[in-house]
């Protein structure tokens, strides 16, 4: 068996990265995520704040998270917890941006919402301390006057009411219980069934279970693009930053949704 070069030079000069059918090209003027398979869907040609990436739509997955009533409404766990929940309202217009463009080029969209058991019993001490910090805290499960607090089948744990009208049968709904989407979820089969492996993110909290669910999807090896207008955090605008810089450094690709807009078909040179 011949020798798997990992950095070995491609033919319009660059080098690659990864000796699988998975590896990338990375090019002067772009990084081809997908350059040793066939489109099945549109290739298309997004920038980005580092270098612009080309990508195949069939590829391609619209991760929306927790953009639930409990995070984002009044009355919601987070408004009746102190938290401003006008920032995750805030990040809607972006959302529907993205969700358009994710609808024009036939895209898989997945709602991560966090929806925990009425028993709790998956919930330990460190998740329950999360969102109980003080005697008065109203915890999960517990009454928030006509409903409780983050558990599944609740008005809390629905998306919001702006998006929720936009959700589509064929959308993948997924329930979490951690910061994390991935943990002790079937996203990671959901993904890999469908072959989707090109991420794009949205929601809130940047720097909480966005940032731990992107960071998660690069350690699986998923490519990662967040979209900066579409997500948000009622933290200081320093947390969105730093995921920004961290996205940028260590995880993957920062993008908006202007550019997602204006992203143009392409074809690979041969």
């Amino acid at each position: 068996m011949s020798k798997r070069k990992i950095y070995q030079k491609t033919e319009q000069g660059g080098f690659q990265l990864g000796a699988s059918i998975e590896g990338w090209h990375v090019e002067e003027d772009h990084v081809d995520l997908s350059p040793k398979q066939r489109p099945k869907g549109k290739l298309l040609r997004i920038d980005s704040d580092d270098i612009p990436i080309i990508e195949d739509t069939h590829r391609m997955a619209l991760v929306i998270v927790d953009m639930q009533n409990d995070f984002c409404s009044k009355g919601g766990w987070a408004d009746q917890a102190g938290f401003d929940t006008a920032q995750g309202r805030k990040v809607v217009p972006g959302i529907k941006r993205a969700l358009a463009w994710a609808r024009e080029h036939n895209l898989w969209v997945i709602w991560v919402v966090w929806a925990s058991r009425h028993d709790l019993h998956n919930l330990g001490a460190p998740t329950l301390y999360q969102y109980k910090k003080t005697i008065k805290m109203k915890g999960i499960g517990e009454s928030l006057g006509d409903y409780q607090a983050l558990l599944a089948g609740t008005w809390g744990t629905e998306v919001v009411k702006p998006l929720k009208c936009l959700q589509e049968d064929n959308d993948v709904i997924l329930e979490k219980v951690r910061n994390n989407g991935f943990y002790g979820t079937h996203l990671d089969q959901i993904l890999r069934a469908q072959g989707l492996s090109t991420l794009l993110f949205a929601g809130i909290n940047t720097d909480q279970c966005v940032a731990t669910t992107m960071e998660e999807a690069n350690f699986r090896d998923y490519n990662v693009v967040l979209i900066e207008d579409a997500t948000g955090t009622s933290n200081p605008d320093f947390c969105k930053e730093a995921v920004l810089l961290n996205t940028r450094q260590c995880w993957g690709f920062t993008t908006d949704t202007k550019r997602l807009q204006e992203a143009k078909s392409t074809q690979r040179k041969v």
